[in-house]
């Protein structure tokens, strides 16, 4: 793909983070990337392909959670046409973590680690999902904000979760972000599939389905309590970052 990197033309902290604006991570078919209200360690996340939330990240100063940015930069011909979504995501962390090298002087250690973890399994009986009406070569670079977005889900512990087009690595990741240990997808399904579900409750609430029983009835997959060697991602340096 050959070595791109974002041009940057902006990065300030959030000037009014305290008003509940809406935290926004955008990447146009130009080369666009538009960041909102974000707090560094979701971005060094999303570099990483980790959920923001997964005891697979850690270090770092305590502002790298608190204090939120607003980042607008560009790589001009980032995507060539016919581009897949899988692969736009790619090519997006590798310049996204050459950004925040660059900008906030970010290092990062990664390494090898067994630890526990939840196996994403199908139940004795089968899954349930219901597959996508879309293909993952036919999922759109840039959908509407009312179109069909792929590999994305909404949600979490509250509302349950809802993704119109995702795989079973999009839903193990997003799992892991409301779980006490990392999530792996050993379900040996492929393809997109339409997955809803309801809300669940937190372990100490008994009034509500816990996330296993959801997943089980919802889904007809299993976080199945195991151990396995993951990646682990340590933050080793970073600084705040240098004026525009």
């Amino acid at each position: 793909m050959g070595r791109v990197s974002f041009e940057v033309a902006s990065i300030k902290p959030t000037a009014d983070a305290g008003n509940h604006r809406p935290v926004r991570f955008a990447v146009s078919p130009a080369g666009q990337l538009t960041v909102a209200n974000m707090p560094l360690r979701w971005l060094i996340a999303n570099a990483w392909g980790v959920p923001f939330q997964s005891k697979r990240l850690t270090g770092g100063p305590g502002w790298v959670n608190a204090e939120p940015y607003d980042i607008q930069a560009v790589a001009p011909a980032m995507f060539a046409p016919g581009i897949s979504a899988k692969e736009r995501e790619a090519r997006t962390r590798v310049m996204l973590r050459a950004l925040l090298a660059q900008r906030f002087g970010l290092v990062v250690r990664e390494e090898a680690k067994e630890l526990p973890v939840y196996g994403l399994v199908q139940t004795k009986g089968g899954h349930k999902l219901r597959p996508a009406v879309i293909e993952e070569n036919d999922c759109p670079v840039n959908p509407p904000d009312d179109g069909l977005y792929c590999h994305h889900l909404d949600g979490g512990m509250r509302d349950g979760l809802r993704g119109q087009a995702v795989d079973m690595n999009d839903v193990a990741q997003q799992a892991e972000d409301w779980l006490d240990r990392p999530v792996l997808d050993q379900t040996g399904i492929a393809g997109l599939y339409n997955v809803r579900t309801e809300g669940w409750g937190a372990p100490e609430d008994t009034e509500k389905p816990s996330v296993f029983r959801v997943f089980e009835d919802t889904l007809g997959l299993k976080l199945e309590p195991t151990k396995a060697t993951v990646k682990i991602y340590v933050i080793e340096k970073v600084d705040r970052p240098s004026p525009n």
